[in-house]
């Protein structure tokens, strides 16, 4: 149910004013709105363009070499950026140049940018005027002690600062804090080949911390009324379950359904988180149900759950910023003022960490995990039709993968994948946290693992990642605290009938 990678997804620009349309919907005079999706589509999905992407990736393993003559004026640019007071005009401009060059790069030109602003950065030959600087604004000493360590920080910091606030839109971004977004993605994606960029970075990280705090962001509902280049963006940004066409956006915005995103006040026509809601009668067990567009609306004055479907992180740039995790709990607090009789709050969640964790698991490792009965089940499995002898038990985490994803209609198939995710969601670890990141971000919040769904996500990526299975995880708003106080003993919050699964090894 929640996206917390992008991938190499494009961030899309914002659109001009011209794009702005108001009404103009896909069923409008003029058709303009399909247009755009229709080039956007054929921008997503043509072997052509997946070839030019793939030779673009190559291209960028290598980053190019900027002549000299670039290098020395880059050089100026940037040291003038750091160097100077964020007041200073000349810097400004230097700014807003730089700027310029690095969206009009190709990648590998970036990687080059990059590679010289990180040896700027954290170069000490500035002949003491960041050192000078930094005491001048009451620097003090930083974690390691060395001043001019602080210096070196106040000035990347100034740096950063100084592009953020830079005004008015480009080809690819909307302000310099759209810019800054953009620029974090791309040292996050080459920060192991590029030395400096990690330090650097964690000056970024700490500024986006503070200019995106959930206290300055704004919460606000997308509905069909929405502008029209709002509504791509969502097409566009959906990470978790493919939006297919208008039709079904619509479906995902029609009046039993909601959709909320966080905006920034600076970047008001880009989402940076958006969640999707449905209105049901009892708990989900299934997304295809949810997203059926043949299926009738439900009567807003019979449900009884809200269920949280997807969330799609749109921004990669802002990775390690957390405001995701407060976006559920105001969510909620508007639907219970919308809805005073829904009281029931829960997600039907992907678990897409499973089939990398069970590959890679040994036959003894799961042998344990099932137990003793449901092995004995498996030895003893009568032979399918056509078969002289019954089939072998799986010895590997991937032979047994493999006959998850063959058995949907088995019923030891089905009690074997559930126990075995189950174990995943509450028993699998990266350090002190689950394993799986989705488990991470729900359990985090305070939520409790519910019920997990056999079946419930039968597309291709669902097999793939989960063997089509599901997880409920259940938001009770008073519940919170005390289930994270679990959460730090090492003992997540769990429903009955996950602990019988559990009880089965």
């Amino acid at each position: 149910m929640t996206s917390f990678e992008t991938g190499d997804k494009t961030v899309s620009a914002p659109l001009g004013a011209s794009e702005t349309l108001g009404d103009a919907r896909p069923d409008a005079a003029g058709g303009t709105l399909l247009a755009r999706f229709g080039r956007w589509w054929n921008r997503k999905g043509t072997p052509a363009d997946a070839n030019a992407a793939n030779d673009g990736k190559a291209r960028a393993a290598t980053p190019a070499t900027l002549s000299a003559r670039v290098q020395r004026r880059q050089r100026e640019e940037l040291r003038l950026c750091f160097d100077a007071r964020l007041t200073d005009g000349a810097a400004n401009a230097a700014a807003q140049a730089w700027r310029n060059e690095y969206e009009a790069a190709d990648e590998s030109t970036r990687q080059a940018m990059l590679t010289l602003l990180a040896e700027v950065a954290n170069s000490g030959a500035q002949d003491g005027a960041a050192e000078s600087m930094a005491a001048a604004e009451g620097g003090k000493p930083g974690r390691n002690g060395s001043g001019l360590s602080h210096a070196l920080s106040s000035a990347r910091i100034r740096f950063f600062k100084r592009l953020a606030g830079l005004h008015g839109p480009s080809a690819t971004s909307a302000c310099g804090l759209h810019f800054i977004i953009h620029l974090r993605a791309d040292m996050l994606r080459w920060y192991k080949k590029i030395a400096g960029l990690r330090v650097l970075d964690e000056d970024l990280e700490g500024l986006l911390s503070n200019w995106f705090d959930v206290g300055l962001l704004e919460l606000q509902p997308i509905t069909w009324d929405s502008p029209a280049s709002l509504l791509e963006k969502l097409i566009r940004y959906e990470a978790v379950h493919e939006i297919a066409s208008w039709a079904d956006l619509r479906n995902r915005l029609d009046s039993d359904r909601r959709c909320y995103a966080f905006f920034h006040p600076r970047i008001p026509r880009e989402p940076l988180i958006f969640v999707e809601v449905a209105f049901v009668p009892e708990m989900a067990a299934n997304v295809q149900s949810l997203l059926d567009e043949a299926a009738p609306q439900e009567d807003l004055r019979r449900v009884k759950w809200a269920i949280f479907y997807s969330i799609s992180n749109t921004q990669p740039g802002l990775r390690g910023v957390s405001f995701g995790n407060f976006l559920l709990k105001r969510v909620i607090e508007e639907l219970q003022r919308e809805f005073p009789k829904v009281k029931q709050f829960a997600t039907l969640s992907p678990i897409p960490g499973f089939a990398d964790w069970l590959r890679k698991q040994d036959g003894d490792t799961v042998a344990k995990v099932l137990g003793s009965k449901c092995m004995q089940r498996w030895s003893a499995r009568a032979p399918a039709a056509g078969e002289t002898t019954s089939p072998a038990v799986p010895a590997t985490g991937a032979e047994w993968l493999a006959a998850l994803n063959a058995g949907s209609d088995d019923a030891l198939v089905r009690d074997s994948g559930l126990s075995l995710a189950a174990h995943f969601l509450v028993h699998a670890r990266n350090g002190a946290l689950p394993a799986d990141p989705v488990a991470r971000f729900h359990l985090g919040n305070g939520a409790c693992v519910e019920r997990l769904n056999w079946g419930a996500d039968l597309s291709s990526k669902g097999r793939a990642q989960s063997c089509g299975m599901m997880v409920n995880y259940l938001y009770v708003p008073e519940a919170l605290d005390d289930n994270l106080t679990r959460l730090g003993e090492g003992s997540p919050r769990i429903s009955r009938s996950v602990a019988k699964l559990l009880a089965r090894s």
